[in-house]
Protein backbone atom coordinates (compact mmCIF):
# COMPACT_ATOMS: atom_id res chain seq x y z
CA UNK A 1 0.00 0.00 0.00
CA UNK A 2 2.90 2.16 0.90
CA UNK A 3 3.67 1.75 -2.95
CA UNK A 4 0.51 3.04 -4.27
CA UNK A 5 0.90 6.56 -1.50
CA UNK A 6 4.55 6.89 -2.57
CA UNK A 7 3.58 6.63 -6.34
CA UNK A 8 0.48 9.78 -5.77
CA UNK A 9 3.01 12.07 -3.77
CA UNK A 10 5.49 11.47 -6.12
CA UNK A 11 3.10 12.80 -9.28
CA UNK A 12 2.52 15.56 -7.38
CA UNK A 13 6.03 16.67 -6.91
CA UNK A 14 6.98 16.07 -10.60
CA UNK A 15 4.08 17.83 -11.34
CA UNK A 16 4.91 21.17 -8.87
CA UNK A 17 8.32 20.81 -8.31
CA UNK A 18 11.53 22.01 -9.96
CA UNK A 19 13.24 19.42 -11.40
CA UNK A 20 16.37 20.04 -9.72
CA UNK A 21 14.40 20.02 -6.23
CA UNK A 22 12.86 16.33 -6.87
CA UNK A 23 15.29 14.05 -6.23
CA UNK A 24 16.07 15.36 -3.01
CA UNK A 25 12.68 15.72 -2.10
CA UNK A 26 11.79 12.30 -2.89
CA UNK A 27 14.51 10.58 -1.24
CA UNK A 28 14.72 12.44 1.92
CA UNK A 29 12.64 12.79 5.30
CA UNK A 30 10.32 15.02 4.39
CA UNK A 31 8.78 12.26 2.11
CA UNK A 32 9.25 9.93 4.83
CA UNK A 33 7.17 11.77 6.94
CA UNK A 34 4.21 12.34 4.42
CA UNK A 35 4.17 8.72 3.53
CA UNK A 36 3.74 7.75 6.70
CA UNK A 37 0.90 10.37 8.03
CA UNK A 38 -0.69 9.28 4.58
CA UNK A 39 -0.47 5.65 5.30
CA UNK A 40 -2.34 6.32 9.00
CA UNK A 41 -5.19 8.62 7.20
CA UNK A 42 -5.68 6.07 4.66
CA UNK A 43 -5.84 2.91 7.43
CA UNK A 44 -8.14 5.27 9.71
CA UNK A 45 -10.33 6.43 6.70
CA UNK A 46 -11.05 2.40 5.86
CA UNK A 47 -11.74 1.63 9.30
CA UNK A 48 -13.90 4.47 10.27
CA UNK A 49 -16.01 4.73 7.01
CA UNK A 50 -17.91 1.16 6.01
CA UNK A 51 -18.46 2.62 2.34
CA UNK A 52 -14.76 2.68 2.05
CA UNK A 53 -13.66 -1.10 1.25
CA UNK A 54 -10.40 -2.13 -0.16
CA UNK A 55 -7.73 0.81 0.32
CA UNK A 56 -6.11 0.16 -2.83
CA UNK A 57 -9.51 2.13 -4.23
CA UNK A 58 -9.62 4.20 -1.84
CA UNK A 59 -5.78 5.48 -2.71
CA UNK A 60 -6.34 5.58 -6.01
CA UNK A 61 -9.88 6.75 -6.40
CA UNK A 62 -11.12 8.69 -3.17
CA UNK A 63 -10.67 12.67 -4.02
CA UNK A 64 -11.02 13.48 -0.85
CA UNK A 65 -8.12 11.47 0.87
CA UNK A 66 -5.73 13.03 -2.15
CA UNK A 67 -6.49 16.25 -0.52
CA UNK A 68 -5.15 15.19 2.59
CA UNK A 69 -2.44 13.48 0.98
CA UNK A 70 -1.05 16.86 -0.90
CA UNK A 71 -1.78 18.77 2.50
CA UNK A 72 0.33 16.23 4.06
CA UNK A 73 2.84 16.82 1.22
CA UNK A 74 2.83 20.49 1.63
CA UNK A 75 3.15 20.27 5.28
CA UNK A 76 6.15 18.27 5.44
CA UNK A 77 7.95 20.04 3.38
CA UNK A 78 7.19 22.92 4.95
CA UNK A 79 8.23 21.68 8.13
CA UNK A 80 11.53 19.95 6.83
CA UNK A 81 12.32 22.28 4.54
CA UNK A 82 16.46 21.95 3.19
CA UNK A 83 17.95 25.28 4.68
CA UNK A 84 19.59 25.80 1.63
CA UNK A 85 16.36 25.90 -0.37
CA UNK A 86 14.69 30.11 -0.19
CA UNK A 87 12.16 30.17 1.82
CA UNK A 88 9.70 31.82 -0.18
CA UNK A 89 10.28 29.49 -3.03
CA UNK A 90 9.67 26.78 -0.56
CA UNK A 91 6.30 28.48 0.57
CA UNK A 92 5.46 28.82 -3.54
CA UNK A 93 6.04 24.88 -3.86
CA UNK A 94 3.53 24.45 -0.56
CA UNK A 95 0.61 26.62 -2.40
CA UNK A 96 1.16 24.45 -5.97
CA UNK A 97 0.84 21.37 -3.46
CA UNK A 98 -2.21 23.02 -1.96
CA UNK A 99 -3.79 23.75 -5.26
CA UNK A 100 -3.20 20.55 -6.67
CA UNK A 101 -5.07 18.98 -3.94
CA UNK A 102 -7.76 21.57 -4.31
CA UNK A 103 -8.14 20.61 -7.97
CA UNK A 104 -8.32 17.26 -8.00
CA UNK A 105 -10.99 17.44 -4.97
CA UNK A 106 -12.82 20.33 -4.48
CA UNK A 107 -11.57 20.44 -0.89
CA UNK A 108 -9.29 23.27 0.22
CA UNK A 109 -6.49 22.90 2.65
CA UNK A 110 -4.15 25.47 3.70
CA UNK A 111 -0.72 24.11 3.81
CA UNK A 112 0.01 25.96 7.12
CA UNK A 113 -2.98 24.43 8.86
CA UNK A 114 -1.93 21.79 11.41
CA UNK A 115 -3.93 18.36 11.67
CA UNK A 116 -2.88 15.67 14.28
CA UNK A 117 -2.83 12.01 13.29
CA UNK A 118 -5.61 9.75 11.46
CA UNK A 119 -7.35 12.72 10.02
CA UNK A 120 -10.31 11.43 7.73
CA UNK A 121 -12.10 13.88 5.27
CA UNK A 122 -14.95 12.04 3.89
CA UNK A 123 -16.82 13.37 0.65
CA UNK A 124 -14.73 16.81 1.07
CA UNK A 125 -16.33 18.75 -1.72
CA UNK A 126 -16.32 22.11 -0.56
CA UNK A 127 -14.62 21.82 2.35
CA UNK A 128 -11.84 24.70 3.70
CA UNK A 129 -9.22 24.70 6.14
CA UNK A 130 -8.29 27.48 7.10
CA UNK A 131 -4.25 28.60 7.62
CA UNK A 132 -4.29 28.99 11.33
CA UNK A 133 -6.60 26.30 11.83
CA UNK A 134 -5.10 23.37 14.62
CA UNK A 135 -6.81 19.78 14.27
CA UNK A 136 -5.50 17.49 16.76
CA UNK A 137 -5.91 13.04 16.11
CA UNK A 138 -8.51 11.17 14.84
CA UNK A 139 -10.67 13.96 13.58
CA UNK A 140 -13.02 13.27 11.23
CA UNK A 141 -14.73 16.01 8.23
CA UNK A 142 -17.46 15.75 6.29
CA UNK A 143 -18.46 17.82 2.63
CA UNK A 144 -18.58 21.39 2.77
CA UNK A 145 -17.29 22.37 6.24
CA UNK A 146 -16.09 25.88 6.94
CA UNK A 147 -13.16 26.38 9.65
CA UNK A 148 -12.88 29.64 9.09
CA UNK A 149 -11.77 33.13 10.16
CA UNK A 150 -15.07 35.30 12.01
CA UNK A 151 -13.94 38.36 9.40
CA UNK A 152 -14.12 38.26 6.01
CA UNK A 153 -11.54 40.86 4.61
CA UNK A 154 -8.52 42.88 6.60
CA UNK A 155 -8.87 39.86 9.32
CA UNK A 156 -5.91 40.60 12.31
CA UNK A 157 -2.67 38.38 11.29
CA UNK A 158 -2.42 36.25 13.87
CA UNK A 159 -4.51 33.35 14.85
CA UNK A 160 -8.01 33.45 13.57
CA UNK A 161 -9.53 29.99 12.61
CA UNK A 162 -10.81 27.12 15.12
CA UNK A 163 -8.76 24.84 16.76
CA UNK A 164 -10.62 21.39 17.47
CA UNK A 165 -9.33 18.76 20.22
CA UNK A 166 -8.69 15.08 19.75
CA UNK A 167 -11.47 12.80 18.24
CA UNK A 168 -13.64 15.70 16.62
CA UNK A 169 -16.73 15.31 14.38
CA UNK A 170 -17.81 18.12 12.19
CA UNK A 171 -21.30 17.06 10.04
CA UNK A 172 -21.54 18.04 6.47
CA UNK A 173 -21.90 22.02 5.53
CA UNK A 174 -20.96 22.75 9.26
CA UNK A 175 -19.36 26.14 9.94
CA UNK A 176 -16.72 27.35 12.48
CA UNK A 177 -15.86 30.48 12.65
CA UNK A 178 -13.22 32.64 14.10
CA UNK A 179 -10.14 31.86 16.98
CA UNK A 180 -12.28 29.29 18.75
CA UNK A 181 -11.79 26.71 20.97
CA UNK A 182 -13.51 23.20 20.52
CA UNK A 183 -13.37 20.48 23.14
CA UNK A 184 -11.66 16.70 22.58
CA UNK A 185 -14.71 14.34 21.98
CA UNK A 186 -17.23 17.55 20.54
CA UNK A 187 -20.00 16.26 17.90
CA UNK A 188 -21.22 19.20 15.85
CA UNK A 189 -23.91 18.56 13.46
CA UNK A 190 -24.93 19.19 9.49
CA UNK A 191 -25.55 22.77 8.52
CA UNK A 192 -24.51 24.07 12.32
CA UNK A 193 -22.65 27.78 12.89
CA UNK A 194 -20.76 27.41 15.47
CA UNK A 195 -18.38 31.00 16.67
CA UNK A 196 -17.86 29.93 20.33
CA UNK A 197 -15.60 27.71 22.40
CA UNK A 198 -17.11 24.48 23.15
CA UNK A 199 -16.45 22.48 26.10
CA UNK A 200 -15.01 18.81 25.80
CA UNK A 201 -17.87 16.24 25.09
CA UNK A 202 -20.71 18.77 23.46
CA UNK A 203 -22.83 17.64 21.10
CA UNK A 204 -24.15 20.41 18.88
CA UNK A 205 -27.25 19.96 16.83
CA UNK A 206 -29.59 22.15 14.81
CA UNK A 207 -33.11 21.84 16.00
CA UNK A 208 -36.29 23.79 14.51
CA UNK A 209 -39.60 24.42 16.25
CA UNK A 210 -41.55 25.16 12.98
CA UNK A 211 -44.91 23.45 12.60
CA UNK A 212 -46.97 22.50 9.63
CA UNK A 213 -50.46 22.40 9.47
CA UNK A 214 -52.59 21.50 6.26
CA UNK A 215 -55.98 20.01 4.75
CA UNK A 216 -55.73 16.78 3.06
CA UNK A 217 -54.99 17.32 -0.41
CA UNK A 218 -54.18 20.79 0.33
CA UNK A 219 -50.68 22.80 0.22
CA UNK A 220 -49.08 23.10 3.30
CA UNK A 221 -48.81 25.98 5.64
CA UNK A 222 -47.08 27.35 8.17
CA UNK A 223 -48.81 28.02 11.83
CA UNK A 224 -47.00 30.75 13.95
CA UNK A 225 -47.54 31.15 17.90
CA UNK A 226 -50.60 32.77 18.78
CA UNK A 227 -50.31 36.82 18.25
CA UNK A 228 -47.39 36.47 16.11
CA UNK A 229 -46.79 36.18 12.22
CA UNK A 230 -45.00 33.36 10.49
CA UNK A 231 -41.46 34.18 9.42
CA UNK A 232 -41.13 33.99 6.01
CA UNK A 233 -37.72 31.81 6.43
CA UNK A 234 -37.21 30.55 9.88
CA UNK A 235 -33.80 30.01 10.80
CA UNK A 236 -32.90 27.27 12.71
CA UNK A 237 -30.47 27.92 15.34
CA UNK A 238 -27.84 25.11 16.67
CA UNK A 239 -28.51 24.20 20.09
CA UNK A 240 -25.34 22.80 21.84
CA UNK A 241 -26.26 19.31 24.71
CA UNK A 242 -23.46 18.92 27.42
Amino acid sequence: MQDIIRGLLEAALLECCPRRLVGRFRDGACMRTALGHGSDDLAAYVRRDPAAGDPTRVAQACTSFRAVLHYRLARAWLDGCDPGIDRQEAETLAALLSCRGKLLSGAEIHPHARIGHRFVLDHGWGTVIGQTAELGDDCYLLGGVTLGAAGIADNAPGRRHPQLGNRVEVGAYARVFGAVTIGDDVSIGPHCVVNQDLAPGSVVRVKTTLQVTRLRGAPSRRVAPPGRLPAPNPAPSPTVDR
